[in-house]
């Protein structure tokens, strides 16, 4: 009897490992039968339909926390793997990704990589020996082997410099830099050569995941020289280049104090004045391009400075606004006791003081 149990259970075991659940199991009483027919019951078939009620075995896992494989051949089974907390163990190296590499041999050859997870790749040449390689860079969208599907130029960057580059120029040798890709939105991107005289060309790229902006070679991290033309319209007066103001200083003499500051276009810009006399004095400006004649030429600004109070100077300070006052003919400047224009009394010496600034 204890035969034709165990040879019943050899049966179902077989049969299970088979995955076939047809064949009948025999030989034993009732009760053993009932017991291995719901064992086997409780296998399921791949794809089946779930029900309430199903019964399953327990899954055993295997505490590891080294980053290390024990399954020695890829296909074999392995045990699932939980942490030190008791979580299953997917992966302890986030976005990880093994190493593509391709050689070409001759002109119009490939290598492609699978960047549809990527958000950047690095890619590198090397070669013992090679003569007139040259490679474009392309990207596509809608590959799905890195052999068919659209594809179109794309942009990286040297690692030692801010080039950016379409092509990798004729390589004679391995290069002393690699070149960087932003992959954001493709699906594969590859090397095309398009030229090869002789040797190996050996091309790898490494993907990664991080945050990275497309082509940041781009942005200009130092000063730019800059060239070109500018060109504006302007539909009234002269556009004139920004120049320093020229300060201008006089200290009143025992007369008019006439004076001519300067011939053609001017702008008063700023003006401050005192005065240490008892009684007003009178900046006079005139537009002319020569001295004025004073009490004669009429002034275009006549400035008020009052006397001094308690020993206090009196003080004018102008705030002429952004663009200031503008002499078309030339800056002319006289300073006088009395307000009229047609006015000669002469103010005294030292009494006023003027300090403005004028620009072309």
């Amino acid at each position: 009897m204890a035969d034709d149990y165990n040879q019943s259970i050899n049966e179902l075991v077989r049969q299970v490992l088979a995955g076939d659940r047809s064949i009948p199991v025999t030989g034993g009483d009732t009760a053993t039968e009932t017991t291995l027919a719901a064992i086997l019951a409780a296998y399921k078939t791949e794809d089946s339909a779930a029900s309430n009620g199903d019964k399953g075995l327990p899954l055993l896992a295997m505490r590891q926390l080294a980053d290390t494989t024990t399954t020695d051949t890829d296909g074999d089974y392995t045990l699932l793997k939980i942490d030190e907390e008791g979580r299953l163990k997917v992966s302890a190296k986030s976005a990880s990704y093994p190493l593509v590499t391709g050689n070409i041999t001759a002109n119009a050859q490939t290598v492609f990589c699978d960047v549809s997870r990527a958000s950047n790749a690095m890619l590198h040449m090397t070669a013992a020996s090679l003569v007139g390689h040259n490679v474009t860079f392309e990207g596509s969208i809608d590959s799905t082997t890195g052999s068919d599907g659209t594809w179109f130029a794309i942009q990286l960057v040297r690692s030692n410099a801010n080039t950016i580059e379409l092509v990798t120029g004729v390589l004679a040798a391995t290069p002393a830099y690699a070149w960087e890709a932003s992959v954001n939105g493709l699906s594969f991107i590859r090397v095309r050569a398009t030229a090869h005289t002789s040797g190996t060309a050996t091309w790898k790229f490494q993907r990664g995941t991080y945050a990275t902006e497309p082509i940041p070679a781009a942005q200009a991290s130092a000063t730019q020289a800059v060239s070109g033309t500018v060109t504006a319209t302007v539909t009234a007066g002269t556009v004139n280049p920004v120049v320093p103001a020229t300060p201008y200083f006089v200290n009143s003499a025992a007369t008019t104090n006439g004076a001519l500051i300067l011939t053609g276009t001017s702008g008063l810009s700023a003006f401050y004045a005192t005065n240490e006399g008892a009684s007003y004095a009178y900046v006079k400006l005139y537009n002319k391009a020569t001295a004025p004649t004073v009490g004669t030429d009429i002034p275009e600004m006549t400035i008020p400075i009052p006397p001094a109070a308690a020993g206090v100077p009196g003080v004018v300070n102008l705030h002429m606004g952004f663009h200031g006052f503008r002499f078309a003919l030339g800056l002319g400047i006289s300073i006088t006791r009395n307000a009229i224009y047609t006015d000669t009394t002469a103010v005294g010496a030292g009494e006023v003081k003027v300090k403005l600034s004028r620009t072309v």
